[in-house]
């Protein structure tokens, strides 16, 4: 005669086992590199962001600098070179319009564009504005 032995299954079969720990892991790694690329052009653009507002803030410095002059001689052209806080140089241009000749047009308004190059790249921030003078 023979015994038939019935095999049982263990009693405490729960838990995370080794396979299911390595799909997890695998699946962790696709999602980290899926969003990569994404993270690394948000690191670019906030970049080359912070050198764009640097440049906006040297033309507002500018301009606030051209209007504070009364008389229409000591609004002057400038061509001078800037290193924002990356190390980034930015090359400064301000073009003064032509003053009036005749003591009798003044008080007057004379054009100002100031222009900001980025020195790498070529990327030009540029902005114009009326510059009032009571004198020559």
């Amino acid at each position: 005669m023979k015994l038939v032995r019935k095999r049982m299954p263990a009693e405490d079969d729960s838990g995370v086992g080794l396979i299911e720990i390595i799909i997890a892991m695998m699946l962790l790694a696709i999602i980290a590199i899926a969003i990569l690329p994404t993270l690394i052009q948000g690191l670019k653009l906030s970049s080359a962001n912070a050198t764009f507002a640097s440049a906006t803030a040297i033309v507002n410095g500018q301009l606030e600098d051209a209007r504070s002059y009364k008389s229409c001689a000591a609004v002057t052209p400038t061509n001078t070179t800037a290193t924002d806080a990356r190390g980034v140089t930015l090359k400064v241009v301000r073009t003064v319009g032509t003053c009036p000749a005749a003591l009798v047009s003044y008080p007057a308004s004379i054009p100002v564009i100031v222009t900001v190059t980025r020195a790498d790249t070529g990327v030009i921030i540029s902005a114009r504005t009326s510059v009032y003078v009571e004198g020559p």
